[in-house]
């Protein structure tokens, strides 16, 4: 299922598109000449959309049956021809999605250009060419609100518009049928046919007698409404629209990983005001770039107060320390008592958490699963070095992470240590460096907490006190940062125009209907998948591929339901995706001008008033865990 492709794939080092629109008058020589190279596939006949009916078509939409012929052998025939012509296949075949791409000469000569070829593998071809066929000549509407409209009667009888598969029972999502002609007479009545179906308009005139005309209608106008488009029910209702149908509307919508549509059409930006002084927390610290689809649009604007916190307070941008295990000590509010323990322990439920002994710390640990006696022992030493550091009149907790146990091993002038995924090489020469030639426990301090259950809060100026072997890290604050403006000014812009529409995307209650609610979930875990692979290439046109290999069939249909209908869900998804990108491009050119100064560690961490959130070069950090874990 071609659930999210589209866009330029064939660009030019300057990011310019080297295919063009193609004439109604060269597109079936043109497939005729592709056709020659695949005989298996029946190309004039499946073509989708508006591909050889409105007088230009931007690109060959060609479906493909996936059970008989697969991407692979597509991939393999296609790459062939380019070498055969001694050319390099990146160049004229390309893979997204569930989608294939061909960079195809018109007629067969380069010299009048090229058109970008897309064949679609679809499990049901028939009702696919029927879901994505292109509206008639004359229709005033496009595509989409064909579809928008037959989803509304649709819905109005207890059925949905499954757009892979068929008209589907809603509640059992069990499928009634394939069959358009059967589609028409259950939607519209008994007589119907699925020419009837072919536009709004020929849907409009079947439903004039229909008693439950304004039941079937009821979406479908609030859709319009919605979207701002005009229909009038009188005797002339059709204003002119765009003739763009549903595919090439989705198609321009989600372009390769930069959307640049949406940013083009982007208008309303928000203010200053909106963003500044907006807080929040999380339970961990988020890499800012997430924080679009942890809380959707309030993450966006989270992300921009805190850049922009972090701007006016340099010092609340801090080392980030990769460090095990994670460590909470302090005193209690109340009587002073001291407290060592770890992050389970601090959020405890059901049970006394907080340890103020070895011994409560061990039977702490006892109680959870695996060989614990090697945490046991470290707590036990760490508990009265700990204690001894902390001021008797020092009252709540401090967060951080145990970086060493003994002192580094000194290497070609460097103390190189790597306390978990990270290694570290500190220069001995350095004021740091001489502290960790100094000590035998290394501890890096994060932040603090008043008491348990409140806001975690930077760490403040605490006077600890000096105990020989343990070098307590106060946060390594970064240099002055001033974040790209250009990216700034496209984040709030598309924000203001596409915010809505996000969080209509992930709204729970939609969700829950749809038994997808962890569907922002899967979003971050093919984010975090995409890292691994190194690179955000067609990042939001492969996400449809992926999510086929991570839910079942079911579930992955009700996704593509769901981002087709109603379509400001393909908004709300491409514009969550683009932010995601700019985001993290934000993130990166804050990240190179605090690596300037030093450079080294993991990452940085924001700890502003405005909230939390870390900056780190993903790629980086997972290629080098990678090249420490698989040494050649």
């Amino acid at each position: 299922m071609k659930l999210l492709e589209g866009g330029n794939v064939f660009k030019d080092a300057d990011g310019n598109a080297l295919t063009q629109r193609i004439n109604q008058t060269d597109v079936k020589s043109t497939l005729a000449w592709l056709g020659q190279m695949l005989p298996e596939l029946d190309l004039q006949n499946n073509t989708l959309g508006s591909t050889g009916i409105r007088d230009t078509s931007g690109d060959l939409d060609i479906a493909v049956d996936a059970a008989q012929f697969t991407k692979e052998q597509l991939i393999t025939v296609l790459t062939n021809w380019a070498i055969g012509h001694k050319q390099d296949p990146k160049d004229w075949v390309r893979k997204t999605g569930a989608g294939v791409h061909f960079k195809t000469p018109i007629n067969g000569r380069p010299v009048l250009g090229y058109v970008q070829t897309d064949f679609m593998f679809l499990n049901n071809v028939p009702w696919s060419k029927f879901v994505l066929g292109a509206m008639p000549v004359a229709s005033k509407y496009k595509g989409r609100e064909r579809n928008v409209m037959m989803n509304s009667m649709a819905k109005s009888m207890g059925y949905k518009l499954n757009q892979i598969a068929g008209l589907a029972d809603r509640t059992t999502n069990r499928i009634i049928t394939d069959d358009p002609n059967q589609v028409a007479q259950l939607l519209l009545n008994k007589s119907a046919s699925q020419q009837d179906l072919a536009s709004v308009e020929s849907m409009l005139a079947a439903l004039k007698n229909d008693s439950g005309r304004d039941a079937k209608l009821a979406d479908f106008k609030q859709h319009m409404a919605r979207e701002n488009l005009p229909f009038l029910e009188s005797a002339n209702p059709y204003e002119p629209v765009s003739d763009a149908n549903f595919l090439a509307r989705l198609r321009d919508r989600i372009v390769n990983q930069g959307m640049q549509p949406i940013m083009e059409t982007a208008s309303t930006v928000i203010s200053e005001a909106d963003v500044a002084g907006v807080g929040g927390k999380a339970k961990g610290i988020e890499h800012l770039e997430d924080l679009v689809f942890r809380k959707g649009s309030r993450g966006v604007v989270e992300a921009l107060a805190i850049v922009d916190a972090a701007t006016q307070q340099p010092g609340t941008t801090t080392v980030k320390w990769d460090g095990k295990p994670a460590l909470i000590f302090g005193r209690k509010p109340a009587t002073g008592e001291f407290v060592l323990t770890d992050g389970s322990g601090f959020e405890a439920k059901g049970y006394d958490g907080l340890a103020t002994s070895p011994d409560m710390m061990a039977n702490i640990q006892r109680t959870r699963s695996g060989s614990r006696d090697e945490l046991i022992q470290l707590y036990a030493t760490l508990f009265p070095v700990l204690e001894q550091a902390t001021p008797a009149n020092f009252r709540g907790y401090v967060k951080g992470d145990l970086i060493y146990m003994n002192t580094p091993e000194l290497v070609s002038g460097n103390y190189v240590f790597k306390p978990n995924t990270v290694q570290y090489r500190i220069p001995a020469n350095t004021a740091l460096g001489q502290r960790i030639g100094n000590s035998g426990i290394g501890i890096a301090m994060h932040s603090m907490y008043a008491d348990v259950g409140d806001a975690r809060q930077p760490l403040s100026r605490v006077k600890f006190i000096d105990v020989p072997g343990l070098l307590l890290i106060e946060p390594i604050s970064g240099k002055s940062i001033q974040p790209n403006t250009a990216l700034t000014k496209q984040i709030k812009s598309i924000l203001g125009s596409k915010g809505a529409a996000i969080d209509t995307l992930f709204n729970p209650a939609e969700l829950r209907a749809m038994q997808i609610t962890d569907l922002a979930r899967l979003c971050v875990d093919y984010i975090n998948y995409r890292i691994g692979s190194g690179n955000f290439d067609n990042l939001l046109a492969e996400f449809g591929d992926w999510l086929q290999t991570k839910v079942t069939p079911r579930k992955f249909t009700n996704i593509v339901e769901y981002l087709t209908s109603p379509s400001s869900n393909q908004d709300g998804l491409a514009a969550a995706f683009t932010l995601f990108i700019l985001l993290h491009d934000l993130k990166l050119d804050i990240l190179q001008q605090l690596d300037m100064k030093d450079p080294g560690h993991e990452g940085w961490v924001m700890a502003t008033p405005s909230g939390y959130a870390k900056a780190v070069n993903r790629f980086d950090f997972t290629a080098r865990n990678r090249a420490q874990n698989n040494p050649r």
